[in-house]
């Protein structure tokens, strides 16, 4: 009896056990397989495409093996149009990422017009970003646009300017009107992570007679070091990304100078029709991507 009473104890103990084991895991499987299924699937379909030679028209598939590596590693383009890309990347998650924090702090003050400020910084954010890119490329027009109509009304300039013409321009445009567009969430994310610092800090500091500057650095830059890092993750990928702001803008043009890796994708797979070379540039930005993730990863595990 004793014996039989010790194996049940046993089993309903080991059961426990399992549960407490388990249970978040098996309440987390739904969300894994819809994790799984919109992003594991269409980058398996991305890596694998990229080790076949396909014809658009009837869908065969034929193994090559490196070979579509080999000649996007091996042409022309593809060192620029990187480059490009990271030059891109850097100047537009730096701007974002300061005027998106100069932001936060403005509206996580105590001045009147902080909420009107939060008001407004959500527009952007509530607009198609096709739509944004529309409206920007005529304000940008170098012959009819508003913005040198007015820049000539208030004697700035003299004649017109050739925003998206002119090839440096056109790459400072573009990255203007990418940042015009993520500078909402940026923002918000910050002053999500300002908003949660005690204020108790900023206090004391004041007390033992700590200036703006002493506070900023000592107390605002350490309590939002993690946020920092999650948004600047996030806003590198999403940059990398872009392919709307640029194609409506610029087309890639003029003379190439804006053509990113996205765009580059773009112009293989519908207008060359090369869907080999798109799989294998697509894989490309997969693992630029994936670095991009584990330096994260990498900094947060030593921060902890």
């Amino acid at each position: 009896m004793r014996h039989s009473l010790k194996s049940q104890n046993k089993v309903s103990s080991n059961r426990a056990d399992f549960k407490k084991r388990f249970q978040p895991y098996i309440l987390l499987l739904p969300l894994f397989v819809v994790v799984a299924l919109l992003f594991g699937y269409p980058i398996y379909r991305i890596i694998s495409g990229s080790f076949f030679k396909i014809a658009i028209i009837n869908g065969e598939m034929n193994f090559v093996g490196l070979e579509n590596f080999k000649k996007v590693f091996s042409a022309k383009f593809f060192l620029p149009t990187l480059s490009l890309t990271l030059r891109y990347a850097v100047v537009t998650v730096f701007l974002k990422l300061s005027l998106g924090f100069i932001m936060a702090l403005f509206m996580n003050s105590d001045m009147y017009f902080s909420k009107f400020l939060k008001f407004m910084s959500l527009l952007p954010w509530a607009m198609q970003q096709v739509a944004v890119a529309v409206i920007w490329k005529w304000i940008l027009d170098g012959n009819y646009g508003y913005l040198n109509f007015y820049l000539q009304k208030l004697g700035l300039i003299h004649e017109n300017i050739s925003f998206l013409s002119n090839p440096g321009m056109a790459f400072l445009s573009a990255s203007f009107v990418d940042t015009w567009l993520g500078l909402p969430m940026v923002s918000m994310i910050f002053m999500a992570g300002l908003s949660n610092i005690n204020s108790s800090l900023y206090e004391s500091a004041k007390i033992d007679g700590a200036g703006v500057i002493s506070r900023f650095i000592h107390i605002t830059c350490p309590c939002i070091k993690r946020v920092f890092l999650v948004t600047l993750t996030l806003v590198s990928i999403w940059t990398f990304n872009s392919f709307n702001v640029i194609f409506v803008l610029t087309g890639g043009g003029p003379m190439r100078s804006t053509e990113t890796l996205m765009l580059k994708i773009y112009e293989q797979a519908f207008s060359k029709f090369n869907l080999g070379a798109a799989y294998a540039l697509s894989s490309v930005v997969v693992v630029i991507l994936f670095i991009f993730t584990m330096l994260y990863y990498k900094l947060e595990v030593e921060d902890d």
